[in-house]
């Protein structure tokens, strides 16, 4: 697996290569505790015709864990670093939980990113506990699969000390995307699983209304979509290459 030099160290990251002019690029950036290789069967769904591209947030997967303490917004400047160095253009950005959260701040950003689309990534931290009821972060997954999504994100946590953790985590709770999605300009999908979902669950979402922005829910899925789903992001994300 490549990597890229930062200041902090290096970020690992995937790319299936230039899939010729004019063809779309697909960056997904994961979730919290999570690696590029949970996006393997929604990119392996996707047609050949797709650049798709991955990458792995500090000390997550094979990237290394910086020395120094860090916020979620220094998430967002390695991805706009990422795009530039990587030369990059007309992004579809598809984050998944932290990945979403982290794509609402690099979209401001970066002119390249010409759509959003975000797999439960939330508004605010809070908005999943009022949006939905009863047991289903994990969905329908067996439980070897939710095993390891445990473990993963065990063994990532483990990588920090409790402060350096603490202190990204504070930062990721006072995260509000509500700002810059009352007023995006790119075409927007946010995209949810539909298990445990209560009437008004958009409202209690937080999700501003826009003309740019769409939602869909995925029914019988809970939070873990690129892995539970992965034929369906994949084709949401390839409906939305037309807007590239």
């Amino acid at each position: 697996m490549p990597s890229m030099k930062m200041p902090w160290g290096t970020m690992a990251y995937t790319d299936s290569g230039d899939a010729g002019a004019g063809a779309p690029t697909m960056l997904f950036l994961h979730g919290t505790g999570c690696d590029a290789g949970d996006w393997d069967a929604v990119i392996a769904a996707l047609p050949p015709t797709v650049r798709k591209v991955t990458l792995e947030f500090r000390g997550h997967g094979r990237s290394s864990v910086p020395n120094d303490a860090f916020t979620f917004s220094d998430l967002a400047d390695d991805v706009v670093q990422f795009i530039g160095a990587m030369k990059l253009r007309r992004v579809i950005l598809v984050g998944h939980s932290l990945g979403g959260m982290v794509g609402m701040q690099v979209a401001p950003r970066c002119g390249d990113v010409a759509v959003l689309v975000l797999l439960e990534g939330w508004t605010r931290l809070g908005c999943m506990g009022k949006a939905f009821r009863g047991e289903r972060f994990y969905g329908r997954l067996n439980a070897a699969a939710t095993g390891a999504i445990t473990r993963k994100r065990h063994t990532t946590m483990a990588r920090f000390s409790t402060e350096a953790w603490e202190h990204f985590w504070q930062s990721v709770r006072e995260f509000d995307g509500s700002g810059f999605l009352s007023e995006a300009r790119i075409p927007i999908l946010e995209v949810y699983g539909g298990m445990g979902r209560v009437p008004g669950a958009e409202h209690e979402l937080r999700v501003p209304e826009n003309l740019y922005i769409q939602t869909v829910w995925i029914p019988d899925a809970g939070h873990y979509l690129p892995i539970e789903k992965p034929f369906e992001v994949a084709k949401i994300c390839a409906d939305m290459a037309e807007f590239v």
